[in-house]
C-alpha cells in the first residue's frame, strides 16, 4: 500500500474500494523506523544564515516488497513542490506537479539508473529537477547546475531510489568509485541524501572514505514469524488491512491459522502482503464476494506461481473417460499452496524460509550501528576523480 493524498469526489459512493485500499498506508513499525531515521538526517538541515552542518547520506536497506519506496514517497508528501504566486497582498504558495513550474523542491526524487555510471546518476538527478542535460556537458558541468537549482529551489533532501543499481556484485573497483562519488556529490551538492535499495547496496559501507559520512543505516527485515513482537505485529498488520478493505463479512485474516498461511505465502514482507490483498479484493469485488476466504487467497497465490507445463499429447482417435477431465482439475492445484496444504507441509515450507532469511541476515553481518560489518577495505589504485565525463 502506498500513502495518497485525501480522495475528492463528486460522488464518494462510487470511490473503487480497491483504489481506496491502494492509496492507504499503515503506520505500522518498519515504517515508522524509516521514516524517524530521514526525520533525524532531515534535521541536520540549518536554516539560511545559519552555520551548515555536513552533509551525510542514509541507507535505507530491503527486500523487494519491505516498504523502501513506500518509506521516501510518503516522507516526500509532507514536503510537496510549491509555485510562488504574487496575488496583490502578498507571495503565496501553491501546489504544482509541473517540475518546470516549482519554485520550491524541499525534496528531489530520482531513481538510480540500471548500470550506473556518474554522468547517468548526475543527469537522472538533473532531469529529476526538471531540466535536461545537455549532451556536449560532463559530469562536472551538470553538477554545477544540480548545485545551482537546489539552491535556487531551497533543496534540503535528495532521494535515490534503487540504490542497489550503483554497485557491482563482480567489479569491486567500480563500487569503491560510487563510495568515492557519493561522497564528493556529498560535499558538492551539500544535500542530505537517502539511498534506498536491495542488501546489495550495503556494499558501498566497505569504504572508509565514505563511511564516517554515513548514517547508521536502516534494515527492514521482514517481520518474523519465529518471535513473540514479530507475531504480534504482523497478526496486527493483518486485522489492520482488513479494517481497509471493508467487506460485508469478517475474513478473519489475524486468525492464527490464517495469519501463518500468509506469512508463509509472503516472507513477512507488507509489500507483498498488501499485493495480495489488493488482488483478492479486486476478485472479491468482481464476484460479489462477501469476505476473503483462504481458497480465494490460494487462487491468488496460484496467479503469481504459475509454471508452465505442457499438456499430455493424445492420438486424436483417443477417447477420455467420463469425469477425468474433473478430475484432474479438482488436483491440479499444488500441494504446496501456503493456504490450502496440510500442516506438516506448511511448517516444512516455513522452516526453508527461515533458513534462507538466517543466510540472508548472517551474510549482511549488521554491526550495532546498523553499518555492514566487513574486513573490505579500499583496494589503493589511483586516485579517484570523481568529476570527469563518463
Amino acid at each position: 500500500m502506498v500513502q495518497g493524498t485525501a480522495l475528492t469526489a463528486a460522488r464518494p459512493e462510487m470511490v473503487d474500494p480497491v483504489v481506496v485500499f491502494e492509496t492507504t498506508v499503515l503506520p505500522h513499525p518498519n515504517l515508522v523506523a524509516a521514516q524517524a531515521a530521514i526525520a533525524r538526517l532531515h534535521s541536520r538541515c540549518q536554516p539560511p544564515g545559519s552555520r551548515p552542518l555536513k552533509a551525510r547520506a542514509l541507507l535505507i536497506v530491503g527486500a523487494p516488497g519491505a516498504g523502501k519506496t513506500t518509506a521516501l514517497e510518503d516522507y516526500q508528501r509532507a514536503y510537496p513542490d510549491v509555485a510562488l504566486e504574487n496575488t496583490g497582498k502578498g507571495i503565496v504558495s501553491v501546489p504544482t506537479d509541473a517540475l518546470r513550474d516549482a519554485d520550491r523542491r524541499p525534496i528531489v526524487y530520482v531513481e538510480a539508473p540500471k548500470k550506473t555510471t556518474q554522468r547517468a546518476l548526475v543527469t537522472a538527478l538533473l532531469g529529476a529537477f526538471g531540466y535536461k542535460a545537455a549532451d556536449h556537458w560532463d559530469t562536472n558541468d551538470i553538477i554545477r547546475k544540480i548545485e545551482f537549482y537546489a539552491d535556487q529551489m531551497g533543496t534540503e533532501m535528495i532521494f535515490i531510489d534503487e540504490g542497489h543499481h550503483m554497485v557491482s556484485s563482480t567489479k569491486p573497483e567500480q563500487t569503491e568509485d560510487v563510495a568515492e562519488f557519493i561522497k564528493s556529490l556529498l560535499n558538492r551538492t551539500k544535500r542530505q541524501i537517502v539511498i534506498a535499495g536491495l542488501p546489495a547496496l550495503l556494499q558501498i559501507t566497505c569504504y572508509r572514505q565514505l563511511h564516517r559520512r554515513l548514517q547508521p543505516s536502516m534494515i527492514l527485515a521482514p517481520y518474523n514469524w519465529s518471535t513473540r513482537s514479530g507475531r504480534f505485529h504482523f497478526s496486527v498488520l493483518l486485522a489492520t488491512f482488513e479494517k481497509v478493505l471493508e467487506l460485508p463479512e469478517p475474513s478473519g485474516l489475524a486468525k492464527s491459522d490464517f495469519a501463518k498461511r500468509f506469512y508463509v505465502a509472503t516472507g513477512g514482507e507488507i509489500g507483498i502482503v498488501s499485493k495480495y490483498l489488493s488482488e483478492a479484493l479486486s476478485r472479491a469485488k468482481a464476484g460479489s464476494l462477501r469476505f476473503i476466504s483462504k481458497e480465494l487467497m490460494a487462487e491468488v497465490h496460484d496467479g503469481w506461481h504459475q509454471t508452465y507445463e505442457p499438456d499430455d499429447v493424445l492420438d486424436f482417435d483417443a477417447v477420455l473417460d467420463d469425469g477425468v477431465g474433473t478430475g484432474q482439475a479438482a488436483g491440479s492445484r499444488p500441494a504446496d499452496n501456503p493456504f490450502l496444504c496440510d500442516d506438516a507441509r506448511l511448517k516444512s515450507i516455513w522452516i526453508q524460509q527461515q533458513a534462507a532469511r538466517d543466510a540472508a541476515l548472517a551474510a549482511l553481518r549488521v554491526g550495532s550501528d546498523g553499518s555492514r560489518v566487513t574486513t573490505l577495505k579500499a583496494t589503493g589504485r589511483a586516485a579517484f576523480t570523481p568529476f570527469t565525463r563518463s
